[in-house]
Formats: structure tokens, sequence, C-alpha cells
């Protein structure tokens, strides 16, 4: 009984481990990469904006 126990409580244990591992591994796909390329997007545009703004409004002369 004490070898089934010990074997049950270690596949318990990686299998948590397995279970959390592809959790956060899920999250991050899902979550935090499209919400670092929005960001990424955003300094992008914004950059764009800054040299636009100061071109259009740069004087002649």
């Amino acid at each position: 009984m004490s070898k089934g126990f010990k074997s049950g409580l270690i596949a318990g244990v990686l299998g948590s481990a397995a279970a959390a591992a592809a959790t956060a591994f899920g999250y991050k796909k899902a979550v935090v990469a499209p919400q670092e390329k929005a960001d990424e997007e955003y300094e992008d545009v914004s950059k764009q904006a800054v040299r636009r703004s100061k071109a259009a409004h740069q004087s002649r002369f």
C-alpha cells in the first residue's frame, strides 16, 4: 500500500506541476504577448506622429 501511495503522490505532484506550467505558458501566449505587441505598435505609431508633427510645423525660413 505504501508503494501505491508514493507513486500516486509523485504522479499527482508531477501532474500539478505540468498543469501549472501549461497554464502559465497559455496565459503568456493569450494575454502577455498580445499586450506587448500592442505596446510596441503604439510606440511606433507615436514616434511617427511626433516626426510628422515636427515636420508639419517647422518654419520654412
